[in-house]
């Protein structure tokens, strides 16, 4: 009776959480170990924890009601708990392959849906340089009063994601910015209408960046460094194509409001595509998750971030990231003027300079992304990637010196180089930025960057381009933008210096720190071995230039 008993209940299919299974396939060895009493109640249990008909072991199942000889018992129940083992290891693997298949297919749409914020942004600058009038300055105060309310929005970010969580906040945001951008459309808006519904797209949009950078630190460890090139290759991206298209829009003779309502339905539809295949499983990013979950996330290759917070390589990467941007960014308002006054047609400069902003970059990021070079990914790297920035960077200041005295034949494949090897920067930097405050700080550094820049450069850059375009020549304009170049390339050397500052100030601290030398002296290691070590290489050095003095 017993065994007819258990064999029916057997058959009945259960459903259980995929990590319970795991769990109780885990432990059917030792729990049987432990005792050989209760054998149906332990079918049961193993049926619940498979979450199916047990069919395809019930022959064994039976053998193990009916068997007399405990040792017979205990060796079938062991390939039973080795076929649940097997079983686990599979469904385990196949979830990871899902996330990974799942990710990707997100982080397209994510893409997406980050170029459409810069179509907009692109679409406003090509707005601002096609309005009449005899002002420079107010057009182009457009793509200041986007970065006056990101400013604002920004410090609310934190304060607001703490509150209501990140995937609330970005889900409200996404609602009004969509919103935002269709009030660009209203007839008869005014200069300074569009000043209001610039700011308020800035505003809506300020916790974006933050949010997808504490995205890819959780969904994208394992390609970290190329999800996040690629994140930002959207930004010249997006920019440079709304450029083209709210340019071409108006000397075709149609009204550029169309670049925002096409902007507005691809950002609205990839946003709804994300909300739809990813939901709260892959939107959320708040750190209640389950054992399993965590293990599903663990990475191959882990971002390495540095023990504690290196504020001065921080800062100086940050402001010199800043005036790189600022030169990138800063060519597009001054290219149109300049170029045609040096006998180029108002198409040709267009298409040029669009090929040169796209692919110049692109050609320079991908050395940066590759790996090969340098790995900005990697903190124990940091120090090779600060010289690798400031080396690029010093080359794309001589050539970005050297621009407006170059004749118009070769004016164009000069700026191409240019933008080439500046396109380096972008992707290192970002990654030195991203890792300098630890883990635990990815959001505020992210935040602290798009302050910083938008502060130092993007909010005032093009009002004061306009002023420079309507006090000074054209050339005299494009050179003041040159000179970012070399504020880079400074700042850049500058973050070299700071890094081996502080590793020379945390080697010092840590020789003379008391509590450090008594672990040491725990452990059986003499406290000043590594200033031993640093004595002799700086006696080895004196004593070969001394031999090559002789």
């Amino acid at each position: 009776m017993a065994s007819t008993d258990a064999s029916i209940m057997i058959d009945i299919p259960l459903r259980c959480s995929p990590k319970a299974m795991c769990d109780k396939r885990m432990a059917a060895g030792e729990a049987f170990g432990a005792s050989e009493l209760r054998l149906a109640d332990w079918l049961v249990d193993r049926q619940k924890a498979i979450g199916r008909t047990a069919l395809y072991h019930m022959g064994v199942c039976r053998f193990l009601l009916e068997a007399v000889s405990a040792p017979f018992a205990r060796a079938a129940m062991v390939q039973v708990a080795q076929v649940e083992r097997l079983t686990c290891r599979e469904e385990t693997e196949k979830a990871k392959k899902t996330k990974a298949r799942d990710s990707w297919i997100l982080f397209v749409l994510i893409c997406l849906n980050f170029f459409s914020c810069q179509f907009g942004h692109g679409s406003n600058i090509g707005v601002a340089v096609s309005l009449p009038g005899n002002s420079k300055a107010m057009n182009l105060a457009l793509g200041s009063w986007v970065m006056v309310g990101v400013c604002l929005g920004l410090p609310l970010t934190p304060w607001a994601c703490r509150t209501f969580g990140e995937f609330n906040v970005v889900i409200v945001c996404t609602i009004l910015d969509v919103i935002a951008m269709l009030l660009m459309t209203v007839p008869g808006i005014t200069i300074h209408q569009i000043y209001a519904v610039r700011f308020l797209v800035g505003f809506f949009e300020a916790p974006f960046l933050p949010y997808l950078q504490k995205w890819l630190s959780k969904h994208g460890c394992n390609n970290w460094n190329f999800m996040n090139t690629t994140l930002h290759a959207m930004v010249p991206l997006g920019e440079n194509v709304g450029f083209i298209v709210a340019q071409e829009l108006v000397n075709a003779g149609f009204h550029w409001k169309w670049a925002f309502v096409g902007q507005a339905a691809v950002f609205g539809v990839t946003a709804l595509m994300c909300l739809a295949y990813g939901g709260r499983q892959y939107l959320e990013l708040s750190d209640d998750r389950t054992d399993s979950e965590e293990d599903l996330e663990k990475p191959t290759g882990e971002v390495e971030y540095p023990s504690t917070e290196r504020w001065g390589v921080y800062w100086a990467t940050n402001v010199s990231l800043a005036a790189q941007l600022g030169f990138l960014g800063g060519c597009r308002y001054v290219i149109r003027d300049y170029a045609t006054s040096r006998g180029f047609g108002l198409h040709l400069v267009l298409c040029t300079f669009s090929l040169i902003a796209l692919i110049g970059p692109a050609l320079g990021g991908s050395i940066a992304m590759s790996g090969s070079v340098v790995q900005p990914d990697k903190w124990s790297q940091h120090r090779r990637t600060l010289i690798f920035l400031a080396s690029v960077s010093s080359m794309a200041a001589i050539l970005a010196s050297i621009l407006p005295y170059v004749s118009s034949t070769f004016f164009w494949p000069a700026l191409f180089l240019t933008f080439c090897i500046a396109g380096g920067v972008y992707p290192a930097a970002q990654g030195i930025i991203q890792i300098a405050l630890t883990r635990s700080r990815v959001i505020e550094a992210s935040v602290y960057q798009v302050q910083c820049n938008n502060l130092l450069f993007a909010m005032p850059m093009p009002y004061g381009i306009g002023i420079a375009m309507d006090s000074w020549s054209i050339g005299a304009s494009f050179r003041l933008v040159a000179l970012f170049q070399v504020m880079a390339a400074a700042g850049f050397s500058l973050a070299v210096l700071s890094a081996d500052w502080g590793e020379q100030r945390s080697t010092w601290n840590r020789l003379t720190s008391p509590q450090d030398t008594a672990s040491l002296l725990e452990e059986g290691k003499s406290p000043n071995v590594e200033l031993m070590n640093v004595s002799d290489t700086v006696a080895k050095e004196e004593r070969n230039h001394v031999h090559q003095g002789h």
